[in-house]
């Protein structure tokens, strides 16, 4: 995963997911970092655009729906 895949948002079998949250597109815009200075970090590695909302998330909630041919 990278910036600018889109991506659609799954369950996990280690952390299922309220169902209103599965099968929402997204593009990935950059990854998580410390300097972000949120707690989030610690358990989420992308933030991802959703809906108009920057969101973070866990890659195992991610499933890439284009490859870039980068």
């Amino acid at each position: 995963m990278k910036p600018g895949d889109l991506v659609v948002t799954v369950d996990s079998p280690d952390d299922p997911l309220d169902p209103q949250h599965i099968g929402l597109f997204g593009v990935i815009i950059e990854e998580t970092k410390l300097e972000d200075g949120h707690p989030i970090n610690s358990w989420c590695d992308w933030w991802v655009l959703i809906g108009g909302e920057l969101q973070p998330w866990s890659k195992s909630h991610l499933k890439i729906v284009n490859e870039s041919s980068d």
